[in-house]
This record gives C-alpha cells, sequence and structure tokens, in this order.
C-alpha cells in the first residue's frame, strides 16, 4: 500500500506541475508530508484526507470556478527537506502550502511560505512555538500545541496521582519533544508533584531500553513518554516489554490513532493521554459524522487527528478564498484572522493575533482489549476541555506577526 501511494505521487506531482504551468483555470495546492521517516503514517493519512477533501471541493465546482490541483512532496520527516520542498512548491506556482508531521518541519516551511508570500497551512504540528516564538503572518495551525495539552490534562493526572506523585519524562529532543516537556512540567510541579526525571532521545531512536532503565532506577510513580510516531509505538512497546508498569502508570501526552493501532489495545489500555480529534466524535458531532463516512467509505479505516487536520485546513483554505473573493494571499490572511466556523465539532476560530486554531482538547484512556469493538475503536473520551480555557495568553505568548 505504501509504494503504490509513493507511485501514485510522483504521478500527480507531474501532472500537476504541467497544467500549471499551462491553464490559469486551476489552483496549485503544495502537499508536504512525510511519507518516509518515523511519521510516515501520519504522513499517509494527510495525504488520504488532503485528496478526499479536493474531490469534494471539485465536485462542486472547484473554487471561484477553477478546478483544483495538488504536487505532493516527501518531507522524509526532516526540517531541512521540509524546507526545500516548501520552496519547490512555491517555484511551481502553488498559491498555499500545507502538511507535514513535525514541529520542526512546519516551523521550517512557515519560514520559507513568510517569505514568499504564500498562505501555510501548518499541518500536525504540536510545538508551543509554531504560533509562538516562531509564529508568522502566513501561518496558521489548527492542531493544537504543547501548552493546551499540558492544561487539558492537568485535572485527570492530579485526581488520578495525586498532588505528591513523581514524575519522570522521556522527550523527543526537538522543538516539539522539549516544548511539551516543558509544559507537562510546567502544570505537574506547580502542583507540587516532584519531577525526578527528565532525559532526552533522538528523533528515529530505535532502542529505548537503557533509557528506560535509568528512568526506571528514578522510581517515578508516573512515566510520561513525549515520543510521536514510530519511535512512541516503539518506546512503548520495550516499557512494556520492560513491565514497567508494574511499579508505575504511563502517560502519553499526545496521541494519533495509527500510533495506537501500531501498539494495540493489550498496549494501550490503561495509557492516558489527549488529542485533538477522535473519529468516536463522530458520535456527537454531524460534521465529524460525515468526515468519518466519507473517509470510511473510500479507504475502508478510520481517519485519524492527522487526517482531520488536513481535512480542516483544505476547507477554511478553500472558504476564506471564497469569503475573499480571490486567491490574494494578504486578503486570504484576513479573511481567516478571528474566522469562526464550524465543521468538525462546536464552533471554533482562528485567533487573529497569533493564528492559533482555538477548539477543544480531549483527554482519553486507552481501551481494554475486551472493550474494543474493533481495531480502531481504541479509546476512552474521559474528559475535554475548552480551546479558550487552555490556550495560551498574550501575555502567555507575546508573538508580533509580521505586517500585512
Amino acid at each position: 500500500m505504501r509504494n503504490s501511494i509513493i507511485i501514485w505521487v510522483v504521478f500527480i506531482g507531474v501532472f500537476a506541475g504541467a497544467v500549471q504551468g499551462a491553464d490559469n483555470d486551476v489552483l496549485l495546492f503544495g502537499i508536504n508530508v512525510p511519507l518516509s521517516g518515523s511519521y510516515t503514517m501520519q504522513g499517509e493519512d494527510q495525504l488520504r484526507a488532503y485528496k478526499l477533501a479536493i474531490d469534494v471541493l471539485n465536485q462542486k465546482g472547484g473554487i471561484l470556478g477553477k478546478k483544483i490541483i495538488y504536487m505532493v512532496k516527501d518531507t522524509h520527516t526532516n526540517a531541512e527537506v521540509a524546507g526545500k520542498n516548501a520552496i519547490e512548491l512555491i517555484g511551481q506556482g502553488a498559491v498555499m502550502v500545507t502538511g507535514g508531521s513535525s514541529s520542526a518541519s512546519a516551523i521550517a516551511q512557515s519560514e520559507e511560505c513568510q517569505k514568499a508570500g504564500v498562505v501555510f497551512m501548518a499541518g500536525l504540528t504540536h510545538s508551543n512555538a509554531t504560533t509562538g516564538k516562531n509564529a508568522h503572518r502566513h501561518c496558521f495551525r489548527w492542531y493544537n500545541n504543547g501548552h493546551q495539552t499540558a492544561g487539558a490534562m492537568s485535572k485527570t493526572l492530579l485526581e488520578k496521582f495525586g498532588a505528591e506523585a513523581r514524575y519522570a519524562y522521556i522527550y523527543a529532543d526537538y522543538t516539539w519533544g522539549r516544548t511539551v516537556q516543558g509544559s507537562m512540567r510546567n502544570v505537574t510541579e506547580k502542583a507540587g508533584c516532584k519531577t525526578v526525571f527528565s532525559e532526552p532521545t533522538k528523533l528515529g531512536e530505535k532502542s529505548f531500553v537503557s533509557v528506560l532503565l535509568r528512568a526506571k532506577k528514578a522510581a517515578p510513580d508516573v512515566l510520561v513518554l513525549v515520543h510521536f510516531g514510530d519511535d512512541m509505538i516503539n518506546c512503548l512497546k520495550q516499557a512494556h516489554l520492560m513491565k514497567l508498569r508494574q511499579n508505575m502508570d504511563v502517560v502519553v501526552p499526545l496521541m494519533e490513532l495509527h500510533m495506537a493501532h501500531g501498539v494495540g489495545p493489550e498496549i494501550m489500555q490503561g495509557v492516558i493521554t489527549s488529542m485533538c480529534w477522535y473519529h468516536g466524535l463522530s458520535e456527537k458531532f454531524e460534521g465529524s459524522k460525515r468526515f468519518v463516512n466519507l473517509f470510511e467509505a473510500e479507504y475502508g479505516k478510520k481517519p485519524g487527528n492527522s487526517a482531520a487536520m488536513a481535512w480542516v485546513n483544505i476547507f477554511q483554505y478553500a472558504d476564506a478564498i471564497r469569503r475573499a473573493g480571490t486567491t490574494d494571499h494578504i486578503k486570504v490572511i484576513k479573511a481567516l484572522e478571528g474566522h469562526r466556523f464550524t465543521l468538525l465539532g462546536d464552533e471554533e476560530y482562528w485567533r487573529e493575533w497569533d493564528h492559533q486554531g482555538i477548539h477543544p482538547t480531549y483527554v482519553a484512556i486507552g481501551k481494554t482489549p475486551a472493550e474494543s469493538e474493533n481495531e480502531w475503536d481504541l479509546f476512552h473520551i474521559i474528559d475535554s476541555a475548552a480551546g479558550e480555557k487552555i490556550a495560551r495568553t498574550r501575555e502567555e505568548n507575546p508573538v508580533h506577526l509580521e505586517p500585512y
């Protein structure tokens, strides 16, 4: 399946470039996702949702009477490659660039899009920095961030483990892992909890045994694993094989469906985590139900929140063009800033001063094998936090975006 996707991507890329150069009645979207590296599964899920959303729009006549075409690039889960890809996509005539499953990759793309005056609809990026110290006028991020995750999880963690719990952190050593680890420590330590161990690991690490042994020696009550994609799968599997959960609970601050699917309910059961969207919300929200049904009909599986991000990005950018009546980047940005919309859940919005998407963050716990009705039914949603209550304030995030 993975090889067929890559072959299809190459074909679409050639087709899109050729048509864009010859036809002014089309709009080229640049899709920049990881199809290799640690976050491949998330990149493939994004690509499926991007394609589906574009198909839906084209079936309705496109945008402003123009058909949408797209070119796809593989970031290789590498920030330098992601930045170069963004430059190439812009050079091919992309009016918008989107995608990615790494905050370092998102920041690299954001910088290039800002220089070129092209809107960047950020992909799966959870670092505080994306709409914080590295924020740009041309970048919008729907996915939640580490600060929001920590704020949403704090109540559950304190209720379950108490204010005197001992925490150990193992985290990915790049902007995402560092900021999420910092945000989690901030809320737990502020409540009185003690950090007894904290150590980074490199992206793409295969063996976590030595660092897990060091964390075990620190005798924590709670082990927090700030990893993503294949790294999280490998680390959690190794922690399970080492039977660490006999002496400590495990928290994974950020979860994506394919990560949980990769370890299965036997290992995921009881793990506390959070997510910005889950396919189970289709039972509550009509917008999520429509998305899940279309996605499942097309691909025979449930979408993860990486796919949900892609769905939102395409429809929100398309809607901004319609409301602006043009693809002019300044007018599209103004149409997005402060805009309120309802797509996958209740009403949400883009903040005008840092371009952070404001919507709930959900706290979840892994189901037992007996509770899972199918391979994708992996979580109970046990709590949620309103976006406005957990987002950084202007004082906490004093960004100054570039002028129009």
